[in-house]
């Protein structure tokens, strides 16, 4: 049951907006790419070096996620 409850943190997690480092416009967190410098851009401005949401979720710290 807790494992139910943390993958609906992190989905409800990944539905927030974040804007694009790259070129400021706003998508949700799962459809984007965290870069070395802690910052976030979408899949036209990515490069290699960086982990998709999916990726970069699975280290997250669940208990310190906040409710919407």
């Amino acid at each position: 049951m807790a494992d139910n409850e943390d993958e609906k943190k992190v989905s409800d997690y990944g539905m927030r907006a974040q804007r694009c480092f790259g070129c400021l416009i706003a998508f949700h967190l799962k459809d984007m790419y965290l870069g070395e410098d802690v910052s976030y851009y979408c899949e036209n401005c990515k490069d290699e070096s960086m982990f998709h949401f999916n990726e970069f979720s699975k280290l997250l710290d669940r208990s310190k996620l906040r409710e919407l």
